[in-house]
This record gives C-alpha cells, structure tokens and sequence, in this order.
C-alpha cells in the first residue's frame, strides 16, 4: 500500500455536503434549510445558489469557515486518513469545487494536513470530468498514474480517471446512485480504501 497513491474528490465522498450547504445558504438569507436542499439535490451545485442568490463569494467563504466544526464527514473518515497516512500512503484532492470555497473549509477542518495536493478548477485546470486536475496533483506529488486511485461519487469522477489513465473507485454512498461506466472497485463505505 505504501506505493499507492490515492486521489479524492471531496463533495459526497469524504462529506455530506449538501444539507451543511443548505444550513450555511439559510443563515445568511431568507431562503429555507429544506428549500436549498432541494435546490442542491436537484444538481445545483452551491457556486451555482451562491450566485443565483446574489450573495457574494467572500461572504459564503467567511461563513463556510466559521460554521466548518458542523460539516458532517461520512462515517470512519478521519480514522481511515489518519490510518492511510500512518501506512505511508500519498493523498491529494481533486474537485469541481472553486479554491476560494476548498481553502477555508480545508483549513478549517483540518483536512489539509493530509494532502500532497488539492486540486480546484482553474485558468489552465479544466473542471472534471476532464482529466486536468487529476494530472496537476499527481505531478505536484511526483507520483505516476500506474498506481494511483482516483475515488469519487460521480460520472464525472470516472470519466476523468479514465482520460487521466488511474484505477476508479466509486462510493456507492455517495450522491450518484448508478455504478459509472469504467468502475474498477465499489466502495459501500470509506473505510473500504484501505482494500484498494
């Protein structure tokens, strides 16, 4: 295992975001927590409420940060960080999510100190599913696609994987609910990477 190097998205796979999201959106406007939640659910993603909303990014990032103690990670998953990184394991994040919104979460919960890498959407590092930022992490890591593992909830997720020529891992409780084409391991829940 210590040869592998394993690559996360964060959103529906290392935390239930979306109803964190929605509390965050109800403090700072007039909109409900189960309106926004619908919202969200429906494929909205929070960049997408924050500015149909009209609420400033600074404004959510500050908030996102203050209130980031109460954002739910899925069972198990500072244990299995913790455990991975003790095997010598490389980590990093890929996601779709914008860095002026990862930075002060990751920061906030403390989940930055377990990454080589974290990735965001940016001039020259197209969103997934195209395979950018899958490639910028493993380079700022110095590691090679052979044997790395991108583990995600989405098409999205696989698809990027896929053009990025790493192993796919999908958390089947994640917010996508079909198994996507070019799965290699179904993981039932987080503690299941340290199989792979």
């Amino acid at each position: 295992m210590a040869g592998r190097t394993l690559l996360l998205d964060l959103d529906g796979t290392l935390w239930d975001s979306r109803p964190w999201y929605a509390k965050v959106m109800a403090q700072l406007s007039d909109g409900s927590v189960a309106q926004y939640e619908r919202t969200l659910a429906t494929g909205t993603s929070i960049v997408q409420l924050v500015q149909q909303c009209g609420m400033s990014r600074s404004r959510f990032a500050r908030s996102a940060k203050e209130n980031a103690t109460s954002l739910a990670f899925y069972d198990g998953v500072r244990q299995t960080l913790d455990e991975l990184r003790e095997r010598g394991t490389s980590m990093g994040v890929v996601t779709n999510l914008p860095g002026w919104l990862v930075t002060p979460m990751a920061e906030a919960t403390g989940i930055d100190e377990y990454f080589g890498a974290i990735v965001t959407p940016r001039p020259g590092v197209a969103a997934k599913p195209q395979p950018h930022g899958i490639r910028k992490a493993l380079r700022e890591m110095g590691r090679a696609p052979a044997h790395a593992w991108f583990v995600g909830d989405g098409t999205a997720d696989a698809e990027a994987a896929k053009m990025a020529a790493v192993s796919f891992a999908w958390v089947s409780y994640g917010y996508e609910s079909a198994v996507p084409s070019g799965t290699e391991m179904v993981l039932p829940a987080f503690k299941n990477v340290l199989e792979l």
